[in-house]
């Protein structure tokens, strides 16, 4: 056996640990999200099963937080851990509308802010946003709501305040018209 030989199985064994490392990482992902996971299927939600969650449509838009004009350093312990929409303020004018629709919500966002690790393709060029010079000088309003109603807050919020500078896209279209705005 010689030394391409013995270098190939090395790289054929670890490239095997590696696939089966990343299958159980998968599969605890997909246990701890409660979702059934096959290691041969790659699920993403549609727009479909997005509006079709009904998890807290039972409760009126009222009985969701929801806050105006909040300092963003605030708004980082404030604001709910669910999803929502929001607008940045920057010395009063709106310069962004926007949806967090993820599990760790509206906090969690406004923390990425805060932090400045937000998405890196609002860090560059003229879509420059939340900086060290301008974050204590921002304010935040937010309401939370049901994920299935997020897009639909976002559409009226954009039809309400515009897209504001530091947004890089807008809803198209309004696709239900059940949930109320607040903010």
């Amino acid at each position: 056996m010689g030394f391409l030989d013995i270098l190939g199985n090395i790289i054929t064994v670890g490239s095997k640990v590696l696939i089966n490392e990343m299958e159980r990482e998968k599969e605890r992902i997909a246990r701890n999200q409660g979702k059934n996971f096959s290691s041969n299927s790659r699920h993403r939600s549609t727009k479909e099963e997005f509006r079709s969650n009904c998890t807290g449509m039972d409760m009126q838009p009222e009985s969701y937080s929801t806050a105006r004009r909040v300092p963003l350093s605030m708004a980082c312990d404030d604001a709910p851990g669910e999803p929502g929409v929001y607008i940045l303020f920057l010395h009063g004018a709106v310069m962004k509308c926007g949806v967090a629709t993820y599990s760790q919500g509206l906090r969690w966002r406004f923390t990425q802010y805060y932090n400045l690790n937000y998405d890196d393709r609002a860090r560059s060029g003229e879509y420059w946003s939340v900086s060290p010079d301008n974050r204590d000088d921002i304010e935040v309003s937010w309401q939370a709501c049901p994920k299935r109603v997020c897009d639909e807050l976002e559409y009226k919020l954009f039809r309400k305040y515009g897209k504001g500078p530091w947004a890089k896209r807008a809803p198209s279209s309004l696709a239900t018209d059940e949930w109320k705005l607040l903010i």
